[in-house]
């Protein structure tokens, strides 16, 4: 059951505001793909590495997070072109990141659905539905499957990636409503939780392992650990 963590609900002078839409993150919320710890773990057992895997995932990330915010826009591909060289040299290998560049598209390219995801979806009648990624083309070109939704934003065409909130204002422009008549569900605390909130939208934290909120993130408006949990918030 999903479990409701503000106190306060979001009310019109008529009451309680209902859902009229829902937007959806991709990876880890409608999708999955191969574990992300692949390319860290391959980099540590390639160069014998004598520290924790999550030593090198923690550097990927922020150098990630760091560069996506960044002007100009750079696709997934540019940024990790750069940024994965700067991480190799960071814990003194001189080798071609390459490899590891492929790595990361071979992971985000090769997807399925969640065995939820089109029950979910089909099961939100009225309900209007459209889907956020910090995704490229070159991403989206993978989807062998088609999502029943109104729309598929993607970071490359939209010049920005989550939690940046031009990605957020840009889906409340295609449904044409305002931040708190709709609920946004997602699995990353950054990117999605905080993201956003700071869009002033109501926010449903996929937390499928149950892990513990960062302390710089804000509270979620509810967390659920499976996504046929959202259908009983509509």
């Amino acid at each position: 059951m999903p479990r409701p963590l503000n106190r306060v609900p979001y009310q019109s002078a008529s009451g309680l505001t209902p859902v009229k839409a829902v937007l959806f993150d991709a990876y880890g919320t409608l999708l999955r793909n191969e574990d992300l710890m692949l390319i860290p773990r391959r980099i540590v057992a390639d160069h014998g590495l004598s520290l924790p895997v999550e030593d090198v995932l923690r550097t990927w990330i922020g150098l990630y997070s760091e560069a996506t915010q960044e002007t100009p826009f750079r696709t997934l591909r540019d940024i990790h072109t750069r940024i994965l060289p700067r991480l190799l040299r960071g814990f003194g290998i001189d080798a071609d990141a390459t490899p590891y560049v492929d790595l990361f598209f071979r992971v985000t390219t090769n997807v399925e659905l969640y065995p939820e995801t089109l029950e979910v979806l089909n099961a939100l009648g009225p309900v209007r539905a459209g889907v956020v990624s910090n995704a490229d083309r070159e991403h989206l070109a993978a989807w062998g499957f088609t999502l029943p939704v109104e729309f598929i934003l993607i970071s490359e065409t939209l010049g920005a990636y989550k939690p940046h909130p031009r990605v957020f204002q840009s889906a409340l422009n295609q449904l044409g409503l305002q931040p708190h008549e709709v609920l946004y569900v997602g699995d990353s605390e950054v990117d999605d939780v905080k993201g956003a909130k700071a869009a002033g939208l109501r926010v449903v934290w996929l937390n499928r392992d149950g892990r513990s909120r960062r302390p710089d993130v804000p509270s979620p408006d509810f967390e659920i650990r499976h996504l046929a949990g959202v259908l009983t918030l509509l």
